[in-house]
């Protein structure tokens, strides 16, 4: 059921997004003065590697594989910042759910040297299943740090994934693309059975995968 809607919900993101792919890729070329789009490797499913596409946001001068905190520092044109603050970067990707290298929801794909960095058992169990476009860590007020420091994002979701509880993500990936974002991320007391501890027991998903969790 996970891999069909991948297929069905995932062409048609894909499709209806190209038109602003392409309008920003115009865009990012003309700011950047480059090719507008980024190619890294990142690690997937079974730990194998795969090539991971993104609009480009950051000059050619970066490093291809920088961490997010010497991202930050770095000096951008104001419509790169604003395709980062709202991830319209990632839209690319979609077309990677629809080959089978990604889901639309799953744990986020690191690159190697930040995979390596990662507890071997925690590595592998969020391996176990394709990187998504969009998870827990992605929408949390934690996405600005990195993912091995606040492995209980992956952890819940690995422990409680359902179709149900991909569809609420889902909704609220949705969320954030409207005015008011930083007070749409989610927090920690919204997850049922939530703990910080990185230690999660198997808990129902939030009722309605349309509506935000009680707190």
């Amino acid at each position: 059921m996970k891999r069909l809607i991948d297929v069905v919900v995932g062409v048609c993101l894909a499709v209806l997004t190209l038109p602003v792919v392409l309008v920003t890729a115009v865009i990012v070329a003309v700011a950047l003065r480059s090719w507008p789009f980024f190619v890294q490797e990142r690690i997937g499913r079974g730990g194998r590697p795969f090539s991971f596409v993104k609009l480009r946001t950051l000059p050619t001068s970066t490093p291809r594989y920088a961490a997010k905190y010497d991202v930050q520092t770095l000096r951008t044109p104001a419509v790169c910042r604003w395709l980062r603050s709202f991830h319209l970067d990632e839209l690319p990707q979609l077309w990677l759910v629809f080959t089978g290298r990604m889901s639309l929801v799953g744990p986020r794909p690191e690159m190697a040297f930040l995979h390596a960095r990662l507890d071997p058992d925690f590595a592998r169990s969020r391996t176990a299943v394709r990187p998504g476009c969009t998870g827990l860590w992605q929408i949390s007020v934690r996405c600005q740090n990195l993912i091995l420091e606040h492995p209980e994002y992956d952890e819940y979701y690995l422990a409680n994934r359902s179709v149900s509880l991909d569809l609420w993500i889902l909704s609220r990936t949705a969320l954030l693309l409207l005015p008011g974002r930083e007070g749409r991320l989610l927090t920690d007391s919204e997850l049922p059975g939530w703990s910080n501890t990185g230690h999660v027991a198997a808990q129902a998903a939030p009722e309605s995968p349309l509506q935000p969790a009680e707190t």
